[in-house]
């Protein structure tokens, strides 16, 4: 049913439907939930995140599908650049 390549896809879908119910829950009754684990989980998922973002950018640089007129890469270019595909 799920390929390999669902399974991020699927794995966010749990976190937010975990989130969500708690959430719920909250408003429902009326609790408050705080965390009091290690101050350092924050930062280390500030990291974790901004590490994923640096590292997203610079693989989505590298595999690019080559340009069917050319052959070569297509350098990148900005979104309202992209009209010059139709010509």
């Amino acid at each position: 049913m799920f390929d390999r390549e669902d399974f991020v896809g699927v794995l966010l879908l749990g976190l937010c439907l975990v989130v969500g119910g708690v959430l719920v829950y909250s408003i429902a009754t009326g609790t408050r939930f705080r965390f009091t684990g290690p101050s350092w989980v924050g930062v280390a998922l500030m990291v974790l995140f901004f590490g994923a973002v640096v590292y997203g950018l610079a693989s989505s640089r590298r595999g690019r599908w080559p340009d069917p007129r050319t052959g070569g890469k297509r350098r990148w270019r900005w979104p309202w650049q992209r009209s010059n595909d139709a010509e």
